[in-house]
């Protein structure tokens, strides 16, 4: 398989073979296909993440060539991301050629399934040592514990190769390893120079360009990242991750409604649906445009017929918060009770539909799944809960439950209480309180220096209370 997948995916002669085997699927005509085409369909679809077809292409192949190496290794690595390792064992113990590189680079993979870090290690050194320490299998040992997320093991094996005088000032390949390495373990000033010099080589590399504008866009260098894949854009104006990349600098430059364009142009040709709506649905919800956010969940769905359950939960979240914004809750509560079927343990969901009870004046109800809500997070998440209850709260205008919301808050979680602290005071404010609005303000400036940053002044919970801020210090002023 070749190492860049998305460009051996746009390979003629593969795409003959996909298209071979979708017209079997659609036509149900037995066609005969080798283990490496099927493991590759297997992998394209993984690709895209559309599990289910990835493991139709796989069963079959496991039919056709049931002692197949590469199909049995796929098929144990897929059991093992799904968390089922004993399977994956036992898939893994039928293969016959336990010498084959691939076959210990599964065992390895296995074992820090397991957190056996320090027993993949015995078998990555034993690999090394029969293949004369390669560039090869030093960079594949590397990027695995990368893709495992293991940065000083990653980097243990980079500098292996470093020692044999390959750097990233004389070898592409190394080059490359790097700036995945840096930009893996958010070290993007370090990537940019390798990327740079990758560029002095290959000035027409989409690929290089679009890479050093996710780099710039890791430091919030916004200038410098819209030139970067303005140059990718020059050389493919098609480039689909150049375009993404594009609709993430609009982004972070708050301009929405340019990365909702930007991303309207990928939906027609891109192979990732799914993820492209999702960006246009979070463009809409930060823009606060329910509708469109509404459109854009029921085309979504029309769209993307083979979505997982986790998606599928979500867009209906999402439905039910449209429904909740435009006054609809009853509309709303059968979109929130289907994303719960579907997920019984989505925090979201279960939140979502407190509110929805708020808004139809349930507030035994609401009260119920805010503490179910509670109750299915772990300690560190009992927080982030909170606020959520509190801002539900706070929406619908329940301003003394937002109060003993967010006092359970300041008094349980002191590190944590600068914006319950705003968000009492901006209830009082609401409730016509000027001193104890003005007390919960003084009580924040001393938590944030003397001073709010910006975010927390442009935040609309609060604007109207930081607008009449004189006119409260002279209210009380003339109280006393």
């Amino acid at each position: 398989m070749n190492n860049d997948l998305s460009s051996y995916f746009e390979d003629p002669e593969f795409k003959d073979i996909l298209a071979k085997y979708e017209g079997m699927v659609e036509s149900h005509t037995p066609t005969y296909f080798d283990a490496e085409e099927l493991t590759d369909i297997a992998e394209y679809y993984a690709y895209l993440n559309e599990e289910q077809k990835a493991e139709k292409a796989i069963e079959l192949a496991l039919q056709l060539h049931p002692s197949n190496t590469d199909v049995l290794i796929f098929k144990s690595r897929s059991l093992a991301i799904k968390g089922k390792l004993k399977e994956a064992y036992q898939i893994a113990d039928l293969i016959e050629d336990t010498s084959d590189r691939e076959v210990k680079f599964l065992k390895a993979d296995l074992l820090m399934e397991e957190k056996r870090i320090d027993d993949a290690e015995l078998i990555f050194e034993e690999l090394a040592e029969t293949e004369e320490e390669s560039l090869d299998v030093l960079l594949d040992i590397a990027m695995t514990y990368m893709d495992t997320n293991q940065k000083e093991y990653a980097l243990k094996w980079l500098e292996k190769i470093r020692q044999k005088g390959i750097n990233e000032t004389n070898n592409q390949t190394f080059r490359d390893a790097w700036c995945d390495f840096c930009m893996t373990f958010g070290e993007p000033e370090k990537a940019i120079q390798a990327f740079q010099l990758s560029l002095d080589k290959h000035p027409y590399s989409t690929r290089h360009w679009n890479g050093l504008a996710k780099c710039y866009l890791a430091q919030s260098a916004n200038i410098q990242a819209h030139e970067a894949v303005d140059f990718a854009l020059a050389i493919d104006e098609n480039n689909e991750e150049a375009l993404e990349v594009k609709g993430f600098c609009y982004l972070q430059d708050e301009n929405q409604i340019e990365a909702i364009n930007i991303f309207k142009r990928i939906l027609p040709t891109t192979k990732t649906k799914s993820r492209i709506y999702a960006l246009i649905a979070k463009s809409y919800m930060e823009l606060e445009n329910t509708v469109e956010l509404l459109n854009t969940c029921m085309e979504w769905l029309k769209q993307c017929p083979k979505l997982t359950d986790f998606e599928k939960s979500e867009i209906y979240s999402y439905i039910a918060m449209c429904y909740s914004h435009l006054e609809k809750p009853e509309e709303g509560m059968k979109y929130i009770d289907e994303a719960i079927r579907i997920n019984p343990f989505y925090r979201g969901g279960i939140l979502q539909k407190g509110m929805l009870h708020l808004q139809l004046k349930e507030k035994e109800n609401a009260k119920k799944l805010f503490q179910k809500a509670l109750s299915l997070s772990p300690d560190d998440e009992q927080i982030e809960v909170l606020y959520s209850i509190a801002n539900c709260y706070f929406f619908l205008k329940e301003y003394e439950d937002t109060i003993n919301c967010c006092e359970n808050i300041i008094y349980n979680y002191p590190n944590e209480k600068l914006e319950a602290l705003l968000i009492n005071a901006s209830c009082y404010y609401e409730l016509n309180h000027p001193d104890k609005c003005l007390n919960y303000i003084a009580q924040a400036l001393k938590i944030n220096e003397h001073q709010f940053d910006e975010s927390i002044l442009k935040d609309k919970r609060f604007s109207a209370m930081f607008a009449d801020l004189t006119k409260l210090t002279e209210i009380l002023n003339n109280q006393k």
